[in-house]
């Protein structure tokens, strides 16, 4: 019968939201963020735009490979060579190309790719809202696209890391975060402001060393494929602020005025709220200036490794049937079937990225300043090597 409220009185008129204190609360609560869900004192304004003819001018290109995949990062130039990015009325394509030969004896094909990184980075404190606007994003077996955040001043994962989609395979979208010293989840404030529909498992501990089996945090959030992703287009966005990160996926139909109109009020965003990160105090002293970037992994750590998991019954190939499982390689399962001849047109023409405009709006005025990726010219920072700062 009667519909859905969002309004203080809806407890004695029984007609609650599901899920009220995730989807409603914020809208009512004068609470400072520590109270209210998805709070926020916020007003934002445009501080930057990638869009159109000029999406790419904005980003450096990053070559090196870290994840083991079946992929070649190029430069810019090799990538407008190799098809790997386009732009089309208005939109800009991120693609897989064609297949670049083995260097040296035993290694396998790889497909040319790309992974771009803003030219600019933004502080966290006070806080940043970043916005994907997409009508396409590729899925399917061996691919690994990611939107995520960095901090390039010093080696990861010092300064921070945001995962804000990432998928690979048929594997649900996956919110982390990384950072290499102590931080934490509020888990009773997680628990109380999850996303409706949101999964069962979390992790609050965000310190992360790989070699002490520390993984970084896992919110509560709701977990869409890459699929329904693609097949739902509209907007992905990460509000990040001192005290939490929010992360919202908002379908085109539903875009709001405020954020057509570059005057976002996230705080009134909560039903399309997918992941929520409340920080506990001293989090945010040691997190860096972020970076966005954008790239199209194949295989490797994540794709490769877990191949088994969605893809051998649909591909007819898995572990012990003429190939293995694991990271790139000639033998390597994943490798075999996004290098093959006959997938030219799956890769190369049906798994891309189509973004109508990435955006970034900060409060109070607050500017950006260059990434540490675009002071070193796209060379990631390693071990032992010095931070460039900013000569300006």
């Amino acid at each position: 019968g009667r519909p859905c409220q969002c309004n203080e009185q809806c407890n004695s008129h029984g007609n609650c939201c599901a899920d009220y204190m995730a989807t409603c609360h914020h809208q009512h609560s004068s609470a400072p963020s520590g109270g209210a869900c998805y709070h926020t004192n916020q007003v934002y304004s445009l501080e930057w735009e990638a869009s159109g003819d000029t999406f790419f001018d904005k980003f450096t290109f990053v070559t090196q490979d870290d994840v083991h995949g079946a992929h070649e990062f190029t430069d810019k130039d090799e990538a407008w060579r190799q098809q790997t990015i386009s732009t089309k009325n208005g939109q800009a394509q991120l693609k897989y190309g064609g297949l670049r030969t083995p260097s040296y004896v035993g290694e396998a094909y790889k497909r040319y790719s790309v992974n771009i990184h803003t030219n600019e980075a933004w502080n966290p404190s006070p806080g940043f809202l970043a916005v994907l606007h997409y009508t396409h994003l590729p899925h399917g077996c061996g691919v690994w696209p990611s939107f995520w955040a960095m901090n390039s001043d010093a080696v990861w994962p010092k300064g921070g890391e945001l995962d804000i989609m990432e998928y690979a395979n048929g594997e649900a979208n996956k919110v982390t975060f990384h950072i290499s010293d102590k931080c934490f989840l509020d888990y009773e404030k997680g628990k109380r402001c999850a996303p409706n529909g949101h999964t069962k498992y979390h992790s609050e501990e965000c310190e992360t060393s790989y070699f002490m089996g520390k993984l970084g945090c896992m919110p509560y959030q709701k977990q869409p494929t890459g699929a329904e992703l693609s097949d739902l287009p509209g907007v992905i966005a990460a509000e990040w602020t001192d005290d939490h990160i929010t992360i919202f996926h908002i379908p085109e139909a539903e875009i709001p005025s405020d954020l057509r109109n570059d005057q976002p009020r996230p705080e009134t965003w909560g039903k399309w709220a997918m992941a929520y990160l409340p920080f506990k105090p001293g989090c945010s002293s040691h997190v860096g200036p972020q970076e966005l970037v954008l790239n199209l992994q194949l295989c490797g750590d994540w794709a490769g490794a877990t191949w088994d998991k969605t893809c051998a019954k649909t591909t007819g190939l898995w572990d012990k049937h003429g190939c293995v499982t694991g990271l790139s390689q000639s033998t390597d399962c994943c490798t075999k079937y996004v290098t093959s001849p006959l997938r030219e047109v799956k890769y190369r023409y049906q798994s891309d990225w189509d973004i109508k405009s990435l955006k970034v709006y900060t409060p109070h005025g607050e500017r950006s300043k260059k990434s540490g990726t675009f002071l070193r010219n796209g060379v990631p920072l390693t071990e032992g090597a010095p931070a460039e700062e900013p000569s300006f």
